[in-house]
């Protein structure tokens, strides 16, 4: 081994010691350098890309380094000096070229197509086969005389070093890095330096002489030929510096790219895994073979699944009939039928525009589910649980169609259902009554137990009313204590019998707490097609024939008759000429004079108030005033009669009291008040000669709001009368609630006092009352001599009647007593 490395060594060191030219050897050197950093570049290239690119690449690195090695080689012949000057052969010098193209295009192509390490190796190698065949076809075009001493050993190790090298060169240069590039461009370069070097060191040019010959290629044209490949190999080195450099930016942007991909990636992957997580729908992807590929875990849940089941693989029919199934997991006889019944109305929505379809089930669970197509035969699957939303839109429909307090129907649902009620009847035999119903006595009920019983009532009542009713039958509460009904019937028997179980049901006792609340009602029927053909006038002519059952004593079922819609037009006619009356100042005033019994003396006037109605002749107060209060008139007239009557009795000579009655809606107003104030302050009237007629039954319909405002009237100094006691709603309550200034008795006891002794007793009952509570008592209506002597006798204080004067208007003379020109009534 001793002797072989002597025999390669020692020529080698006897080679570098011969004369050589250091420039050009440095030269060979970094030509050598610079090629091989340009092909280990170029050959990364060339590896990173693909198709025609990386056949371009590959060329350009053969190319590179092809020239680079041949550049190398002749430089360093040229740096020789054996003591002559060297020609070359035309046509090998070529030779030599296309040889280190070639073989190192092959050797580039392996490397880069190698899968591993040995790969790139062997594809390393075949370049430095490359190199060696290069350099010996390069020394065989050298033109000279003699022959070449060859050293065996040495010519060996070029070859064999020169591969080993040029092998390692490619495994460091297929590496990631520029450490890597770097170091296989050095080991590339060594490969061709130690083979050039070695290989020359091992030719001995003792016996070699110079000689001519033709096509021979002097030095000087291989020098130029040298450094012309030497530019290109600068430029290949240069342009490979720039691909390198736009390489690494490009690298790091890519990598910078991917790193904020991932990281934004690894966000949205997040934030939509939260929002599946999290999101109240079921949400579920099918691919177009109807196979789940994703769901959320609020799917199975709301399929009434196990929550924790994964259905990732399950087709579309699958998860179908696990819903149906349900958690048991058992199936039922129908179980597949029921399963292509829910296919039959999905698929067309999944197969067309999509849409959504809702699902209830047996434990009270409703679904909505909502297909979209994505359009590749894919679709998104969404389910939402709307349950409670069905819930709140059946409660708000039952509030919005049925009363509150009750539960009955309300008058919005009435008219529905009276409205199908009515077609239905139109296209068929059957008949259909509608029945208004209205309380009697309701408002007793509120003021003496409390609201609270009032509604305890209408709730009693409304179970009674609804109690079995029939197919065709309705009951509803349109509002306050009002009642209406529908019944479609063939026969009349029918329709009695429905009647008088809701005559039972409103004229039986209720119990309240401790305490039973006797009740009752008014109903009024109409029949369609024969009092009316459409809902308004049907429920008008109900209302009429309620009215009519109100004003009887003896009946509480009261059938339409054509003789009240002739009564209402009647009414009608007259509210507006009521008011026409007011626009035009029609109404006029009369007095009737009220005397002391013991005296005969004037005390006051009453005021009356008389309407010449045209084409009606003169209409008593006991006929318009009711239409007056229906039709609102009622609360300007009073105001008139307030403010005339003040004027008037302002004008009197003689300060005599004037009375003036108010009506049950005037007193239930608290502008009361302040009429009877500014009637006062505008006639100058003293309050003291205004004396206000009430009747207790007015006084009854709100006890505590009346007597709060006559409070504030005989405030004033206004005085209160009673007027008709002994009649409606007469009790010793209202005269221990109130300071009244008079009582009258009713007229309807003057009648017979003088002859029937009970009318007598009742008469001085009333007075003894009177003198007991220290008030004065008027009788009215007293007409003869015997009823005046009757009251002489017993003591009453104050008489008026057709015996005392009629009424009229007052006439002032020089007289001291006035004259009445009396007027009908």
């Amino acid at each position: 081994m001793i002797e072989y490395l002597d025999g390669v060594l020692g020529p080698l060191v006897d080679f570098f010691l011969v004369g050589h030219d250091p420039r050009l050897v440095a030269l060979a050197a970094m030509v050598c350098l610079i090629s091989a950093y340009a092909c280990v570049s170029l050959l990364r290239h060339a590896h990173k890309a693909t198709g025609r690119t990386r056949h371009l690449w590959t060329g350009v690195a053969a190319l590179a380094v092809g020239f680079g090695i041949w550049a190398t080689h002749f430089v360093a012949v040229l740096a020789f000096r054996p003591g002559y000057t060297f020609a070359y052969d035309l046509l090998l010098t070529a030779a030599s070229l296309a040889i280190a193209i070639g073989l190192c295009g092959l050797g580039i192509a392996m490397a880069i197509r190698g899968t591993n390490r040995w790969d790139h190796f062997l594809g390393g190698a075949v370049v430095g086969v490359a190199i060696s065949s290069m350099h010996y076809t390069g020394i065989a075009a050298l033109v000279m005389g003699g022959t070449i001493a060859w050293n065996a050993p040495m010519v060996g190790a070029s070859i064999v070093g020169g591969m080993v090298l040029a092998g390692l060169a490619a495994v460091s240069a297929m590496g990631v890095g520029w450490r890597r590039l770097t170091l296989g461009a050095i080991l590339l370069t060594l490969a061709i330096c130690v083979m050039h070097f070695t290989a020359m060191g091992a030719a001995n040019f003792d016996r070699c002489f110079p000689l001519s010959a033709d096509g021979e290629l002097n030095g000087g044209w291989l020098a130029l030929a040298v450094a012309f490949v030497s530019m290109l190999i600068l430029g290949a080195a240069f342009g490979s510096v720039v691909l390198d450099e736009t390489d690494r930016r490009r690298t790091e942007r890519e990598r910078a790219r991917e790193a904020a991909d991932a990281v934004r990636l690894s966000e949205v992957s997040a934030r939509l895994e939260l929002a599946m997580t999290h999101m109240s729908q079921g949400l579920a992807l099918y691919d177009a073979e109807g196979i789940l590929r994703l769901h959320n875990r609020r799917l199975p849940a709301m399929l009434g699944l196990d929550p924790a089941q994964d259905l990732t693989g399950l087709s579309f029919r699958e998860v179908c009939r696990l819903t149906i199934i349900g958690p048991g997991g058992t199936e039922a006889a129908d179980t597949e039928e029921r399963v292509e019944q829910a296919l039959s109305q999905h698929l067309p929505l999944i197969s067309g525009q999509g849409g959504d379809i809702q699902h209830s089930f047996g434990d009270g669970r409703t679904l909505r589910i909502n297909h979209s197509p994505i359009g590749d035969g894919s679709w998104v699957s969404t389910t939402d649980d709307i349950t409670e939303r069905q819930r709140t839109e059946a409660a708000i429909f039952h509030l919005a169609h049925h009363d509150g307090l009750t539960g009955l129907p309300n008058r919005e649902q009435f008219n529905e259902r009276f409205d199908m009620a009515l077609q239905a009847a139109s296209a068929g035999d059957d008949n259909v009554a509608v029945i208004a119903i209205d309380l009697d006595r309701f408002k007793e009920v509120n003021d003496g137990y409390g609201h609270a019983a009032g509604d305890q009532v209408l709730k009693t009542l409304a179970e009674r009313l609804t109690h079995g009713l029939k197919d065709g039958e309705l009951v509803a509460r349109l509002g306050g204590d009002e009642f209406a009904a529908i019944k479609s019937f063939v026969s009349m028997d029918a329709l009695r019998d429905f009647l008088a179980r809701i005559e039972t049901a409103l004229f039986t006792r209720v119990s309240i707490g401790d305490t039973t609340v006797g009740t009752g009602g008014s109903i009024g029927v109409a029949i369609y097609p024969e009092d009316g053909a459409e809902r308004s006038k049907l429920l008008s002519n109900a209302d009429l024939a309620m009215y009519r059952a109100k004003a009887e004593f003896d009946r509480h079922i009261c059938y339409y008759e054509r003789e009240m819609d002739e009564h209402a037009r009647q009414r009608r006619e007259m509210a507006k000429d009521i008011w026409t009356a007011l626009e035009q100042d029609a109404f006029y005033l009369v007095y009737q004079v009220q005397k002391s019994v013991a005296t005969n003396e004037i005390t006051g006037y009453e005021v009356l108030l008389r309407w010449d109605r045209p084409g009606h002749g003169l209409v008593s107060p006991a006929d318009f005033v009711p239409v007056a209060e229906e039709c609102g008139a009622i609360g300007a007239i009073g105001a008139w009669v307030l403010k005339m009557a003040c004027l008037d009795a302002a004008s009197w000579p003689e300060p005599h009291k004037v009375a003036v009655n108010i009506s049950g809606l005037q007193l239930s107003q608290v502008d009361l008040i302040e009429t009877v104030r500014a009637a006062l302050l505008r006639s100058g009237l003293s309050p003291k000669r205004l004396e206000l007629e009430v009747t207790e039954t007015s006084i009854i319909a709100d006890k505590n709001r009346a007597l709060h405002i006559l409070r504030q009237v005989k405030a004033m100094g206004v005085s209160i009368a009673i007027d008709d006691f002994g009649t409606g709603y007469s009790s010793l309550d209202t005269l221990r609630s109130f300071p009244f200034d008079k009582i009258k008795i009713d007229r309807s006891f003057m009648n017979e006092v003088e002859v029937n002794e009970q009318s007598k007793a009742i008469v001085r009952a009333i007075l003894a009352l009177g003198r007991s509570l220290h008030v004065p008592v008027l009788a009215e209506g007293v007409e003869t001599t015997a009823q005046l002597e009757v009251l002489r006798a017993e003591g009453c204080t104050e008489a008026q009647g057709f015996l005392l004067g009629r009424p009229g208007a007052i006439d002032w003379n020089d007289a001291l007593e006035p004259t009445l020109r009396t007027s009908a009534g």
